[in-house]
């Protein structure tokens, strides 16, 4: 049946394929991490969720296979979509340096100035979630976050910039905007901002914590549309990671006692400090908007090359 590439085809014969290649990533990661977690901790998932403290001796254990899990699940059907999707595998996911050099700027400006809304929209899930008594769902994501977040030193710290800030960043976005808000993008050539939103829906539903759910769907959309109006994966790389670093470097400087905030336990967010910041993002975003680049559909019709502009 596909006997060409794959964006040759209707966004929706896309779609199915690179749903296959997810579902078969996860059947191969799923049987490998199960084996693998219990043969090197001793714990099945189960035992796993059910711990109030992760012992130390298996805190690294943990983290590699949280690595591996993130290649093998979300890495390689990416990877591989990619390679049967387009002639120059690199081109379709967006890895182009050659941008407007202040957009640069704009995105990252763009993602510090929005933060302190994504915090009011945590605390207002938690909310949501204490009135519908959900809290203790959170308990066994909550305690494994803090395990991996743990760094007393800099072994530790650059372990975690490594490992939570980047390679996160970098898997998840060719996933996410690379792979699967192309494929809506093309599907939704009349509506795009559905297309992004339903892509920041699934990264957010992705992470599993529900209190997170609302501010990682707000930041997926704002990863969405710097890579749109960019037109380079590398651009929300880069929002990603140094959204993940500075929780990363903040709790290095907790656990090392430079500071006594807890980003685990925020306090609670001004109100309006939290709106005006809503408000200061989109001003932001309407600017970025107006000195986007055009977005290309990369695609392959009859056997030519050919790039759609919308």
């Amino acid at each position: 049946m596909l006997n060409r590439y794959i964006t040759f085809y209707r966004p929706a014969t896309q779609f199915v394929v690179f749903c296959g290649l997810v579902s078969f990533s996860m059947l191969l990661g799923g049987f490998l991490l199960s084996f693998l977690q219990q043969k090197y901790t001793g714990y099945t998932q189960a035992e796993l969720s059910a711990l109030k403290v992760i012992p130390d001796a298996i805190i690294m254990h943990l983290k590699l296979l949280e690595y591996l899990a993130i290649v093998v699940i979300v890495l390689l059907p990416a990877l591989l979509f990619a390679y049967l999707a387009y002639p120059k595998p690199a081109k379709y996911l967006g890895m182009n340096f050659r941008i407007k050099s202040h957009h640069w700027l704009w995105a990252i400006s763009l993602l510090l100035v929005a933060l302190p809304f994504s915090s009011l929209l945590e605390k207002w899930s938690g909310t949501i979630l204490h009135y519908f008594k959900l809290n203790d769902q959170e308990d066994s994501y909550a305690v494994l976050a803090n395990a991996f977040l743990k760094a007393d030193n800099v072994k530790e710290l650059w372990m975690n910039i490594l490992g939570i800030s980047m390679l996160p960043a970098i898997v998840e976005e060719i996933f996410f905007r690379g792979c699967l808000q192309q494929i809506l993008l093309s599907w939704m050539r009349k509506t795009p901002f559905i297309a992004m939103l339903i892509t920041a829906a699934l990264f957010s539903l992705f992470h599993g914590q529900l209190s997170g759910f609302i501010p990682r769907l707000f930041l997926g959309l704002l990863l969405g549309l710097s890579f749109y109006y960019t037109g380079s994966i590398w651009v929300s790389i880069l929002l990603h990671a140094l959204n993940n670093f500075i929780t990363v470097y903040l709790m290095y400087l907790f656990h090392t006692h430079a500071i006594t905030l807890n980003v685990s336990n925020l306090p609670e967010m001004n109100i309006w400090f939290g709106l005006g910041s809503g408000f200061a993002t989109l001003i932001l975003l309407f600017y970025f908007w107006q000195d986007r680049k055009k977005y290309f559909c990369v695609e392959v019709e009859r056997d030519h090359l050919n790039q759609t502009i919308f």
